[in-house]
């Protein structure tokens, strides 16, 4: 096997040790459906951006999976906690996800309470109502409904399409 096939193996059977290794407490703070979601798309199904450098991604998929194989020896030498696992994240997931996000169309916001995500949408629709509403260009709430049905369909396509990370996600 060659190097990249050795350490798709390797990464995924880091990731299962170790979470099999956790208890159930604490296999939370490890991001857990990131990863999984994260996997399939660099090790089962990858797949190169016809838009982007694809000896960049490449290249940038074998640092991913070398940073995974960080994040998880990390892992095992601290103390799992709500402040350390927001830490590992900052460190580690972030750079990833950066990764994801650009060559996979993932989208950084699973994991967020979707109550205030939802509250943050009709506040910005509320407000774009509000003003179109005084200079009389519309009677009613359009924008509201049409953010939050954006809002919506988009993390129901994302969740469904395995695309999504996030802190303690």
């Amino acid at each position: 096997m060659d190097e990249p096939n050795d350490l798709d193996i390797l990464v995924k059977s880091e990731f299962e040790k170790l979470y099999s290794e956790l208890d159930d407490d604490k296999q939370k703070f490890i991001n857990p459906k990131s990863i999984k979601n994260i996997l399939f798309h660099l090790i089962e199904n990858p797949r190169l951006n016809p838009q982007k450098n694809q000896k960049l991604q490449e290249l940038g998929e074998i640092r991913m999976k070398k940073k995974l194989m960080e994040f998880f020896n990390s892992v095992r030498n601290t103390d799992l906690n709500k402040d350390s696992a927001s830490d590992l994240y900052v460190r580690y997931f972030m750079k990833i996800g950066e990764f994801m996000s650009e060559y996979y169309g993932f989208s950084g916001d699973g994991g967020k309470n979707i109550l205030i995500s939802i509250l943050i949408v009709l506040t910005i629709g509320v407000g774009i109502d509000t003003i179109l509403y005084l200079i009389s260009w519309i009677e009613l709430p359009l924008f509201s409904l049409l953010l939050l049905t954006f809002y919506i369909v988009r993390r129901i396509i994302k969740y469904r399409k395995k695309k999504q990370y996030g802190l303690f996600y």
